[in-house]
């Protein structure tokens, strides 16, 4: 059975990509960054052609999603209780102490409360999801919006073995009353205690996503077999198919080449990334369960989503 919570209509997702264009090899020094930071591998394997970089204020991107999304949905600033902001732990750092309030203040959002979910590095916007849904236990609550935020000042930190890093904020808006473009079914975050340590190996990696897919799949009464897609996370592309096969997702139903050669690795942001160009490319469709993820050092976080009904 149903619950009232997992009736929630998610839609409106509005991404907001830096505004400059840039190739990889532009950084300077971008070679002997990347012979530090591969050990030898070829650039181009990672998959990454291009990134975004934010030239405006990191809040002038930030507002455009959050206005979006709202446009989108048809939500008022008066409609909205609450902004959950998610974002990674280096960006965490970089902003100042009064940013969720002057969002709310640019956003006209005079009656809303923010939150902010973090320290759970490029998996926090798959935790923030599923705490934004459940602000819904309020029965005064009609509207949510989320906001996923990446970003990396200098250039030169963008080159890791793993991952391009672009920058990039996404809100999408969760509503009550409206059936939206999917609802959230289950979800599920482990930790990787060999990650924490920074000590993570194939194995520790395998083993954390096992848990985490089998709790998400077990609450929702899913199998593997039954995901229409995989918005996976933008990273190192053989490293990408590598995990999903290990952990038993087939590699033909992620999607994420594609965004990974446009804008590169935009930390918590990806998985609504790859959730909006799937649906303009192809179509979120109605009935089909759909599979959010990311991993990061120490963390695996995933959400079964399910397309909602026309």
């Amino acid at each position: 059975m149903i619950s009232d919570l997992e009736t929630i209509g998610i839609g409106s997702f509005a991404c907001v990509f830096g505004d400059l264009e840039n190739k990889p090899e532009n950084i300077p020094g971008f070679d002997a960054l990347w012979q530090t930071a591969s050990f030898g591998t070829d650039f181009g394997d990672m998959g990454c052609g291009t990134y975004r970089k934010m030239n405006r204020p990191v809040l002038d991107h930030v507002v455009d999603a959050v206005r979006r999304s709202m446009g989108g949905s048809g939500a008022r600033p008066s409609d909205v209780g609450h902004l959950v902001l998610a974002t990674s732990d280096p960006t965490l750092a970089l902003l100042p102490s009064d940013f969720a309030e002057q969002v709310l203040l640019a956003c006209g959002l005079d009656d809303c409360v923010p939150h902010l979910v973090s320290y759970q590095r490029c998996c926090s916007s798959l935790t923030a999801l599923r705490h934004a849904r459940d602000l819904f236990t309020d029965p005064d609550v009609t509207h949510v919006v989320m906001v996923a935020l990446d970003f990396v000042p200098d250039d030169r930190d963008r080159v890791r073995p793993y991952a391009l890093f672009g920058d990039a904020a996404v809100a999408c808006t969760l509503t009550r009353h409206e059936p939206g473009l999917v609802r959230l079914v289950s979800s599920a975050v482990k930790a990787d205690p060999e990650g924490l340590r920074g000590q993570d190996t194939f194995a520790s990696r395998k083993t954390v996503a096992d848990r985490a897919l089998a709790a998400a799949l077990r609450a929702g009464r899913r199998q593997r077999g039954q995901l229409e897609r995989v918005f996976a996370a933008n990273l190192y592309k053989p490293l990408t198919l590598f995990n999903a096969s290990s952990a038993g997702l087939p590699p033909d139903r992620l999607h994420f080449t594609e965004t990974l050669a446009a804008y590169g690795h935009c930390g918590n942001a990806d998985w609504m990334i790859n959730l909006a160009d799937h649906h303009e490319r192809v179509g979120i469709r109605a009935g089909r369960t759909y599979l959010a993820q990311s991993l990061a050092p120490g963390f695996y976080a995933c959400v079964l989503l399910e397309g909602a009904a026309s």
